[in-house]
């Protein structure tokens, strides 16, 4: 049975606008803008039933899921009243009749909403025509939107909730299709479907999406599509080629990275394996590589198969020390060298064998002077690691984002530290960078960034530990920086919180996000969108650079959501590394000054103001705002590199050095989640520029967040879960140079 919104106990003022209304909105009355319209009962949102289009469509309540078709424009007429226009359609709400459905704009009284305030962001719509209120029958999906008689029923509060539009389709992501297996020639049972996104994340509607199969001779139905109402376009059907082994599916849109779909075909279930510690290596076009290329003959119940005679064929020019092999006891066939071919790139070594399904090695050519790497798992099973940093004696400390500071000891065991009930994990937000204290060996303390709930309220703060000798636990904890803003409006909580921390001799750094909030990276006394400096203690730095009339803890302001810090070796000099907007992800040296980051609509205080993009939102933050910008901030600090558009979600990174990273000793590396890649920015022009980029572990597909440098020389990578999910298991990558040819 639905339960009764019931107002306070005291004196309600209902404000009626109409004709002759003072300008400007009541007390309690939203700002023209975007909304989602959520019922009190349920919180149910109201939506135009079926996403129909057409005038006289019926209105109903459902659960909210970001659809154009739940999403209302909210513009306040000359003489006080409201209109109400479905965003999908531009027809307005109308309630004309018994029920609520919308029409064509004719500014006739039922499509004139009054909106009375009743307290704590809650709203009554009521028809200018009938006087009667917008309210439903229950608060059930599909509930039909009535006019009722004027009550206190909660079925007629409703609260509007600020949202986005769809913006410029930014990503394409796949929903499902991925990984099928079938035998040859076989129809596979699940059509691939993909998704069009703008860079918050919401589906974007009516984008061409082209399939097209590229490897294995299948054929395809269906093969242009355009992506409906959830932003999904499918394919009609794939069925499989003749050809056992990988065969691949090309999706691509203008504008976007393209986006393969894989499937495996079999003849009887029997098939070969790239052993994952000879797969994805990388040197120097030309050279060899330090691991033999080896392949697993499996039959159909996983078991090894001995006597196989195996073949390997090189693409792009390389060499291999045996074409053909036969595998051995534990079913492995070694085909021993594979020297690269003289181009840079991804580079194939095909694997076939008569009635098993095929495979590839997979490799990349990099320039010459690059150091040859390998890869290895260094840790499974782990959860959203978000920062990393080593301890003495072999041990690494690591944050994952909704599970606290652990710490990975030389054997391999894993031990969590601190995990404090106050911890708050949200999208962006929870456990994030990590520092230790440059005399550490001395007094074993350890800084976190986190979200926290203690006081009552929440807010993101610095933290300082004391971990126990037998790595344990902690036993001491200092809130050495509070008050840094978390985002808590609904839909956004959490997002944009920053989050990376960097000593700089005995000082630390302390990067904050600007929370999605247009006002909050301009404003002196705000600590969000900020890089702070301040001691061991919280204390602001005494170098006292803050801006004029600012908090003295601010060194930089204008910033969005810088996720990472890196300090260059010898020049101590450090960098941050902010994942940006919709066009630019940036890489910026550091000095006191401005980042030039203002998300707020044009001209700055004018009623008139609008976004860059033309629409008027209060933070442009998706909508044409630059990373950088030198026309309103001419002294703004000038990043070192940029990704361009689009962005690709680059999180943190960290330093090389070392005579085994050759010509890459003293670059900067990143990890990039939407690009699903790390990127070497090898620096010039006394680390104000960027003379060379070299994308890492395309192949692989898999989001790359952070990276810092082991004590042994090597990287360590952390992965990443789409839309960083803690409970999706994730791992940590090494990375390590070894010696070439």
């Amino acid at each position: 049975m639905r339960s009764h919104w019931k107002w306070p106990c005291r004196l309600l003022v209902v404000v009626m606008l109409g004709g002759g209304a003072a300008a400007g909105a009541a007390p309690g009355l939203p700002a023209d803008g975007v909304y989602r319209l959520e019922n009190q009962c349920g919180h149910r949102v109201l939506e135009v039933q079926g996403g129909a289009a057409q005038a006289e469509a019926a209105l109903q309540l459902g659960r909210w899921r970001s659809q154009p078709h739940q999403r209302w424009r909210l513009e306040r007429l000359p003489d006080g009243d409201w209109r109400l226009t479905a965003q999908h359609s531009e027809l307005v709400l109308d309630g004309a009749g018994a029920a609520f459905r919308q029409g064509a704009w004719t500014e006739l009284a039922s499509q004139r909403v009054l909106l009375q305030p009743l307290g704590d962001g809650w709203v009554r719509l009521v028809s200018r025509h009938s006087g009667l209120a917008l309210g439903a029958a229950t608060d059930a999906d599909g509930a039909e939107a009535q006019s009722q008689a004027l009550s206190a029923d909660c079925s007629q509060a409703w609260r509007l909730v600020s949202v986005e539009a769809a913006g410029t389709p930014a990503d394409l992501r796949i929903v499902r299709g991925q990984g099928q297996v079938a035998p040859v020639n076989t129809r596979l049972p699940v059509a691939p479907m993909v998704r069009v996104v703008d860079n918050n994340g919401v589906a974007v509607v009516g984008v061409s999406v082209r399939f097209r199969v590229v490897d294995g001779g299948g054929t395809i139905t269906g093969a242009f599509a355009t992506t409906n109402g959830e932003g999904n376009a499918r394919l009609g059907s794939w069925t499989l080629g003749p050809v056992a082994g990988r065969q691949r599916l090309s999706v691509s849109t203008p504008g976007l990275a393209e986006a393969v779909i894989q499937a495996t075909a079999l003849s009887d279930g029997a098939r070969l394996e790239a052993p994952e510690a000879n797969d994805h290596q990388m040197a120097p076009a030309g050279a060899a590589l330090p691991r033999p290329a080896v392949a697993l003959v499996r039959d159909a119940n996983g078991r090894p198969v001995s006597g196989v005679a195996v073949t390997f064929t090189p693409s792009d020019g390389g060499s291999i020390g045996q074409g053909t092999v036969l595998s051995g006891a534990d079913g492995r066939a070694h085909a021993g060298t594979w020297r690269l071919g003289p181009g840079q790139g991804p580079q194939t070594l095909d694997v076939r064998a008569t009635g098993y399904a095929s495979t590839q090695l997979e490799a990349t050519a990099l320039p010459a002077g690059a150091p040859t790497l390998v890869r290895d798992v260094y840790m499974r099973n782990v959860f959203e690691v978000w920062d990393m940093a080593f301890a003495p004696g072999g041990v690494m400390l690591y944050t994952e984002r909704g599970r606290g500071l652990w710490a990975r000891l030389p054997g391999g065991a894993q031990r969590r530290l601190f995990a404090p009930a106050d911890l708050v994990s949200a999208t962006n937000s929870g456990m994030l960078g990590l520092a230790l204290d440059p005399e550490f060996g001395l007094n074993r303390r350890v800084y976190v960034f986190m979200a926290s709930s203690a006081g009552g309220g929440r807010d993101n703060r610095v933290v300082r530990l004391r971990v126990k000798p037998d790595w344990s636990g902690v036993d001491s904890r200092k809130d050495i920086v509070t008050g840094i803003p978390f985002q808590n409006k609904v839909g956004l909580v959490g997002q944009h919180s920053g989050g990376a921390l960097a000593f700089v001799g005995k000082e630390l750094l302390i990067s904050t996000g600007d929370l999605r909030d247009g006002p909050v990276p301009q404003n002196p006394r705000s600590l969000g969108g900020k890089v702070l400096r301040v001691d061991r203690e919280g204390r602001a730095s005494a170098a006292g650079q803050a801006p004029a009339g600012a908090d003295a803890r601010i060194w930089v302001q204008g910033l969005r959501n810088g996720q990472g810090l890196a300090v260059q070796p010898g020049t101590r000099r450090p960098y941050l590394i902010e994942h940006g907007s919709g066009n630019n992800d940036e890489v910026t040296p550091l000095r006191a000054g401005n980042g030039g980051w203002d998300p707020r609509p044009r001209p700055l205080g004018s009623p008139d103001a609008l976004c860059p993009s033309g629409q008027a939102l209060s933070y442009c933050g998706y909508a044409g705002t630059p990373m950088t910008d030198t026309g309103l901030y001419p002294g703004a600090l000038r990043p070192a590199w940029r990704s361009g558009l689009p962005a690709r979600g680059t999180g943190g990174g960290g330093f090389v050095t070392g005579a085994a990273w050759k010509a890459w000793a003293g670059a900067l590396v990143i990890g990039q989640m939407s690009g699903r890649r790390l990127l070497v920015l090898q620096l010039a022009d006394g680390g104000n520029a960027v003379s060379a980029v070299t994308p890492l572990l395309e192949g692989l597909n898999v989001r790359l967040r952070n990276v810092e440098q082991g004590p042994d020389g090597a990287l360590y990578v952390s992965t990443s879960s789409d839309n960083n999910q803690s409970n999706v298991r994730t791992q940590v990558w090494r990375l390590a140079p070894v010696g070439g040819q």
